[in-house]
């Protein structure tokens, strides 16, 4: 039985995949749709463009101004730091010794709406901060029909949103302001520290005058020697403290580097917003051309 002659390799025809020859008409086609369409797409393109670029001129500047602080706790705290030694018999003797002044707590007392409103009050800021609001012809509010009048309590809101503080790991602080106008956001940021400095520094006087009006009466009134050795040493270390409060310029926060006027805006980035309309653009505009010819189709 003779065997049936086998073809050559050479000619043996290779049929092409179903799905590569589909594969490859799709493609085309979508290339041949993209660019039958292409003024539909740049039009879209161009109108998200400019509608990122009306939005970003729209958006008010802001410029951002830092100052670096540290704790100026040594100070306070080596002049009290003899007082801890009696710290026993001033309790008995009815003295409430004075702590160490808690950074956390000094700078919470940055954003709290009393200090705030001092801040406002002592340096007329209300007509600085509703600048739009207000006509410095006639040293007045402009009327606006519906509008409430402004307080300290409106500006004290804007303050609390503009001042951000935050606290590194080594200690050192960097107090901010975010303000529309470069000067002023420098100004109030040197400001603020210059002020929080002064009403702590105020503080601790009168307290210390307290104590020693206090020990005083205490000591006119003992007769025990241990006790008035006690009462003289405590007068002493407090009378330092006043002392010391009184030519600490610095009382609670050492400025490192002051605030400066800000060179370049922090917001808005237009750039970065035109750029994202224009990519959002191309996007929108050739899943639009895809929608219209799947809606033929169907």
């Amino acid at each position: 039985m003779s065997e049936e002659p086998k073809p050559s390799s050479k000619y043996l025809m290779v049929e092409s995949s179903p799905s590569i020859d589909e594969d490859e008409i799709d493609l085309l086609e979508l290339i041949r749709t993209l660019l039958a369409a292409w003024k539909t797409i740049a039009i879209i393109t161009i109108l998200c463009t400019g509608l990122a670029f009306a939005y970003a001129l729209s958006i008010p500047e802001s410029f951002k101004a830092e100052t670096l602080l540290a704790s100026a706790e040594g100070g306070q705290s080596g002049a009290s730091s003899s007082l801890s030694q009696f710290g026993g018999l001033a309790t008995m003797a009815g003295i409430s010794m004075p702590s160490s002044s808690n950074i956390q707590r000094v700078l919470a007392t940055l954003e709290t709406r009393e200090f705030l409103k001092k801040f406002i009050s002592r340096r007329k800021l209300l007509p600085i901060i509703f600048n739009d609001l207000w006509d410095e012809a006639s040293n007045s509010w402009k009327i606006i029909e519906g509008q409430e009048e402004l307080t300290t309590e409106d500006g004290i809101a804007l303050l609390q949103d503009a001042i951000q503080v935050e606290q590194e790991k080594s200690g050192l602080i960097t107090l901010s302001i975010s303000w529309k106008d470069p000067d002023i956001a420098a100004r109030w940021t040197n400001d603020l520290v210059k002020q929080l400095n002064e009403q702590l520094r105020e503080q601790a006087i009168a307290d210390c005058k307290k104590r020693v009006g206090y020990l005083e009466q205490e000591l006119a009134k003992t007769t025990l020697k241990d006790m008035r050795a006690v009462l003289y040493s405590l007068l002493e270390s407090e009378k330092q403290n006043t002392m010391l409060a009184n030519v600490n310029v610095d009382f609670a926060l050492e400025v490192i580097d002051p605030a400066v006027i800000p060179k370049a805006r922090e917001k808005p980035k237009r750039k970065l917003i035109v750029l994202l309309g224009g990519v959002c653009g191309g996007f929108l505009g050739i899943f639009t051309v895809f929608f219209v010819q799947l809606i033929k189709k169907l």
